[in-house]
């Protein structure tokens, strides 16, 4: 098997911009905010994330998105991007994507860009260039354990891959060992060539992530396995994106560890005395679960679907500061003592490989055959070069460049306290009862 990084499929919102110049002398477009990018993001309503927000926005909490970069000017991001490494420029618009979802300030079309889960959040990226990520997972690696050594109390990992490695399960258990809460995508089916588990995802402690559909059935691309602990929206989710296409859409389970990301930010913000095990037990345990009386967790949906509101609501104890509430799903957790043996990794660069088709899923039913829990490590996004389909999201995009200007000017992230990290120099089954359930309305 290969260890090549996962994305989910995205495609740029280019299309009601090309409906507005082709058909301008016919119909001129309305200034709708049904049109707008933030209308398109239909997660936030069925979670109704302004009742969440007026508890918390995850003000004080830094998110470590490590990935292909972030691009800080982006109008919906501006002052968000904390200064990181080799990460102020993203060409392929995935790390930027997965950061406008955590924590995006919506600016771009007068308040109809895309949000994030925890506006009051920062971002802080580690990453190199997405090309590089595809042949050398050291750069992953690497990038774990620089956000470990930053003030950055959870890390996003919208990445995979199928084949373990010492080194990343080292610089995973590493990570714990610092308090952080790592937070991985669980895979796509459209990217992963044969059966097994996604890693990061599946190392002891980790927060694994499917994507499901807007029912709250798995997404059409999401492999199902014993490291999915939660389930978070991943399809048809807008994002922010490169500078060229500004916004792209796309299904994958990178979107809904992005989003189950900014949950996480919510609430440790909400409680910021909390340990990272604290505030996983509080997501699993607030979950929403699967109607029918099955059990969980289940290789599908984990222990459920995310829901910001309850696990804000919650009054539950939030049990042991010591104890990964993930143990008895996933084997013995990492050491939790600090350690010293945090060498530069060597981690031998594993070459890409074309992903085989995966069997398709049956709609009617939500389930798929065995080989469906098939993985890859891949930046778990949306982005192959099959997409062909251009997703009208609206016409209140034309107003994106407009806001450039203003975008550049108030572009100046701040400093983290900390010292800049030292370089080490190393190297997404079968839903329950009816093929779903309303997994986003408590």
């Amino acid at each position: 098997m290969s260890g090549r990084l996962i994305h989910a499929q995205r495609a740029p919102l280019l299309l009601a911009l090309l409906m507005v110049v082709l058909l301008g002398a016919v119909w001129t477009a309305p200034p709708a905010r049904a049109d707008s990018v933030r209308a398109a993001q239909w997660y936030l309503d069925s979670w109704k994330i302004e009742e969440a927000w007026k508890v918390s926005t995850g003000k004080g909490i830094t998110v470590a998105v490590v990935d292909s970069g972030v691009d800080a000017s982006h109008p919906d991001l501006v002052g968000q991007v904390l200064p990181g490494l080799n990460a102020s420029d993203d060409k392929e618009g995935h790390g930027t994507g997965m950061a406008s979802l955590i924590a995006g300030q919506g600016r771009n079309g007068n308040g109809q860009g895309a949000y994030g889960i925890a506006p009051g959040a920062k971002i802080l990226p580690f990453s190199s260039d997405l090309a590089g990520m595809y042949q050398d997972t050291g750069k992953i690696i690497d990038g774990i354990r620089l956000a470990a050594d930053s003030p950055a109390r959870i890390i996003n990992l919208s990445v995979g891959s199928s084949r373990p490695s010492p080194q990343l399960a080292a610089a995973v258990e590493y990570a714990q060992s610092k308090g952080k809460l790592l937070v991985a995508a669980g895979g796509n089916t459209t990217e992963t060539p044969g059966p097994g588990p996604i890693y990061p995802a599946a190392y002891p402690g980790v927060l694994g992530v499917g994507g499901l559909d807007r029912q709250g059935a798995p997404s059409s691309n999401a492999i199902a396995g014993s490291w999915i602990s939660i389930s978070g929206p991943g399809t048809d989710v807008p994002a922010a994106c490169t500078k060229t296409t500004h916004y792209c859409i796309g299904t994958g389970s990178s979107n809904a560890a992005a989003l189950t990301s900014g949950v996480a930010a919510l609430v440790w913000s909400a409680h910021p005395d909390w340990t990272a095990n604290q505030v996983i037990k509080r997501l699993i345990d607030t979950a929403n679960r699967p109607t029918g009386g099955a059990e969980v967790p289940s290789d599908s949906f984990g222990w459920g679907s995310v829901s910001p509101r309850q696990a804000l609501n919650s009054t539950d104890p939030p049990g042991p500061a010591e104890v990964n509430p993930l143990i008895g799903k996933r084997g013995l957790m990492p050491s939790t003592a600090p350690q010293t043996g945090s060498a530069p990794n060597t981690a031998t660069p594993q070459p890409a490989t074309p992903a085989a088709a995966a069997p398709p899923v049956d709609k009617a039913t939500g389930s798929t055959s065995d080989d469906d829990n098939s993985t890859n490590l891949v930046p778990i996004a949306a982005g192959g070069a099959g997409v062909a389909v251009l997703v009208a999201v609206g016409a209140a995009l034309i107003i994106r460049n407009r806001r450039r200007a203003r975008a550049e000017e108030e572009a100046a992230a701040r400093a983290y306290a900390a010292p800049n990290p030292q370089w080490s120099g190393g190297p997404q089954p079968p839903p329950y009862g009816n093929g779903g359930w309303p997994p986003y309305q408590n």
